[in-house]
């Protein structure tokens, strides 16, 4: 995609997709907006970018990985790693007790596969979802869309978007799988000429009452 094409493109997204002449008008086309935000996370396929991984258990950091994420053809998310490092020393679980190896490698999938699940959130088809079906509030220079079992029953999302621009500040999801109760928080950054994408998330859950927690912070996008 070309510059010129992809200003194009950006301009009819943030033109149809977070019109701010619709809601001064008293009606906000969620629809409309929900269109703009599938077709956002679309064109954000086209990029390869950076991604660390760090992997916190019981408030302490243990492992940060790197690696080199595009999608592929498919429109599967594929991850390379290209570094990474694994803190030595003891982990305790809330109780005092020490955690065997095996311990904190059961945790990690645990919260591994719970990040890759709350990743749909950001799947252009749940993210389109979870806008045109929101319920939208103001409060102050905010914009905040709530909406109810978009990908898992009984989840909640909550995105912020700037009521004066539109584009997205934050998303906020809490859900249940698999019995243990999760929450993603992604702050939004925006790319030069490109489309807005999730700079930085945090999964939190536990498993067998560990607390564990995935962050992840992008960088480095490009086309």
């Amino acid at each position: 995609m070309t510059r010129m094409t992809r200003l194009f493109a950006i301009a009819a997204i943030t033109t149809i997709g977070f019109s701010t002449t619709v809601y001064a008008q008293g009606s906000l086309d969620l629809r409309a907006m929900g269109a703009g935000m599938r077709r956002n996370q679309e064109m954000l396929r086209t990029y390869s970018w950076q991604s660390r991984i760090t992997f916190d258990v019981n408030g302490a950091q243990r492992r940060s990985d790197v690696y080199k994420v595009a999608y592929d053809f498919n429109g599967s998310l594929q991850r390379t790693q290209i570094g990474g490092q694994t803190a030595k020393g003891k982990v305790r679980g809330p109780d005092g007790k020490k955690l065997s190896k095996k311990q904190v490698e059961a945790g990690r999938a645990f919260v591994l596969d719970a990040s890759n699940q709350l990743d749909a959130y950001l799947n252009p088809l749940f993210a389109e979802k979870a806008v045109a079906t929101a319920t939208a509030t103001v409060d102050g220079e905010d914009l905040r869309l709530e909406s109810h079992d978009v990908v898992h029953p009984g989840d909640t999302v909550n995105i912020i978007l700037s009521d004066a621009t539109r584009l997205p500040r934050s998303l906020h999801a809490t859900a249940t799988i698999d019995g243990s109760p999760m929450q993603l928080e992604v702050t939004f950054g925006v790319l030069d000429y490109g489309p807005y994408h999730p700079a930085r998330s945090v999964t939190t859950t536990s498993w067998n009452g560990i607390p564990l927690t995935i962050t992840t912070e992008n960088s480095d996008y490009s086309d």
